[in-house]
């Protein structure tokens, strides 16, 4: 795994990278609590030899000491010394129990042996190290040969331990160094396992390490997709203007084609497309294009729940000779987008797709008009959209967010690249990063009108304004309507706003949105028999 993935996965599973590590510290911290504090006591022995005249004697001498003191450092832990100890300080411990408590070390170039204690008591520790110091001191004598009755070796005491005011174990930095460091090994350990086993998709850099095809769109995660998933219908929405930015990247797209076909298509399902091929129709009618949305998902199709439409006849029922095509095609929204729906559902989806009847409605339809978009089945699940794909070309793949495996992406392209389609570009949806969406710019709220108890409790010197409200009335008058005969002539009673009352419990808007109705064109036949001559 290169570098760059590896600190990319890291980067998306901070939260467990954290979580690691505080879990390895605080396993680190724990451990410190339960660890019997020990206390380390030190004592220092000297070690001289006696003689010599010269000065060569004396550096024999020296010489002689440092050798002498590293063999009496190792007598120091043997039974001759430690035997002793335990008798004169009544210690209830073993000699292989108080071996593992003392310990010596002789630093270089030195005579000086340090002999310490470890134990829970720190004022034991102190006595231990002097003790053993001490009968060290006196058995050392009688191990060395004597030259005239006397032994030329002596161990002189030059520092006593005292007892440790802070405990030498446990090292909390380093146990929390430890647990630190095992928390982070363990993090790194799952995210390379993650990646390498459930690695999803996650920004737009990964979709284009992945695919090489430029990301047209970026799409944002919201919540409300489900209750309002036509976004572009939809004033100040994020996602309308996201829509509208990837309607202005298709443009570039086919630049020699007339009429353009867009192949709406994802790796599996769960990310989207259906809504995305909706939202582009509903975007490039807006402009002013002839766009017309056609539901090639023949297994699961959801256009009809997405743009509230009856699902009556539709592309199935064409295909098989139910109905005429053009009584197929609805209209939908105030733009007059036309919407073919899936229709009946079929036992074989793939072999209508297959037929010559497809083929021929599906070319009738993309020289009718100046955009069409296919939304097409995932290519993955079901070979319906390799197949749709492959008649009409222009496929745009929508990739979901932490919904995609990398695996299946890759899995999707790999069949597209074997039937030798052309995939124009990729849809990034649902993203939630939030280095994708750096600039929102929507409408400010506009701005409160007052209300009829405000006005009610204005100044009686203040002027008299007229405020419509939203209901339609007139609103803050304080003069009382007069009569036609104390009109000037030429002076009508002004017309009050919103029209009767009757009109004021309609919404004028209900319709304009989700309304389909049959589209009102003139035949296919009429207008091919106008184009031959």
């Amino acid at each position: 795994m290169e570098t760059r993935s590896l600190l990319r996965l890291i980067r998306h599973h901070w939260a467990v990278v954290v979580s690691c590590i505080l879990l390895g510290v605080l396993a680190g911290w724990m451990l410190v609590v339960s660890t019997p504090r020990e206390y380390t006591a030190s004592a220092d022995v000297f070690v001289t030899v006696t003689g010599g005249a010269s000065t060569g004697e004396l550096a024999q001498s020296s010489n002689f000491s440092q050798l002498q003191a590293r063999n009496f450092s190792a007598i120091a832990t043997r039974e001759v010394v430690l035997a002793p100890v335990i008798e004169s300080l009544d210690l209830d411990v073993t000699i292989s129990q108080l071996r593992r408590q003392v310990s010596t070390s002789v630093p270089l170039n030195t005579s000086v042996i340090t002999i310490s204690a470890t134990d829970e008591s720190p004022a034991r520790a102190a006595a231990i190290a002097n003790s053993v110091s001490k009968f060290l001191a006196e058995v050392v004598p009688s191990l060395t040969p004597r030259v005239d009755g006397q032994s030329p070796v002596r161990l002189q005491v030059i520092e006593s331990a005292k007892p440790p005011t802070a405990p030498s174990s446990p090292n909390v930095p380093l146990l929390l160094l430890t647990g630190l460091l095992a928390g982070l090994v363990a993090a790194t350990v799952f995210v390379v396992l993650r990646g390498v086993v459930d690695a999803r998709v996650r920004d737009k850099e990964q979709v284009t390490e992945i695919t090489g095809l430029p990301v047209l769109g970026i799409i944002s995660f919201d919540r409300r997709a489900q209750r309002d998933p036509i976004a572009v219908m939809k004033t100040g929405s994020r996602r309308g203007e996201e829509y509208r930015q990837l309607r202005a990247n298709l443009r570039f797209l086919q630049p020699g084609e007339v009429h353009k076909v867009f192949s709406i298509t994802s790796s599996r399902a769960g990310e989207g497309k259906s809504a995305t091929a909706a939202n582009i129709a509903a975007a490039l009618a807006a402009s002013g294009l002839a766009v017309c949305l056609v539901e090639a998902d023949l297994r699961r199709p959801t256009l009809g729940g997405l743009l509230d439409l009856p699902e009556y006849s539709g592309f199935t029922d064409v295909l098989t000779g139910d109905i005429a095509l053009d009584d197929a095609i609805v209209s939908w929204g105030p733009d007059d987008l036309k919407v073919l729906l899936a229709g009946s559902r079929p036992p074989n989806p793939s072999e209508l797709l297959e037929s010559a009847a497809a083929s021929a409605a599906l070319q009738r339809l993309r020289e009718r008009f100046d955009v069409t978009i296919i939304d097409c089945p995932p290519i993955n699940p079901v070979p319906d959209g390799a197949v749709v794909a492959r008649l009409l070309g222009g496929v745009i793949l929508v990739i979901g967010a932490r919904v995609l495996r990398v695996r299946e992406l890759r899995r999707a392209l790999d069949r597209l690249t074997s039937l030798g389609t052309s995939v124009e570009g990729a849809v990034f949806n649902m993203s939630r990063s939030r280095e994708d969406h750096r600039y929102d710019y929507a409408p400010t709220k506009a701005t409160v009108r007052p209300t009829e108890d405000d006005v009610a409790d204005a100044p009686s010197e203040a002027p008299p304004s007229t405020v419509a409200s939203d209901s339609g009335t007139v609103i803050g008058t304080t003069a009382p309507p007069r009569a036609s005969g104390d009109l000037h002539p030429g002076e009508h009673e002004p017309a009050v706003p919103g029209g009767s009352p009757a009109d004021n419990g309609t919404d004028k808007r209900a319709g304009r949105r989700r309304s389909a109705s049959p589209a009102h064109f003139p035949p296919l036949s009429a207008v091919e028999s106008q184009r031959e001559t």
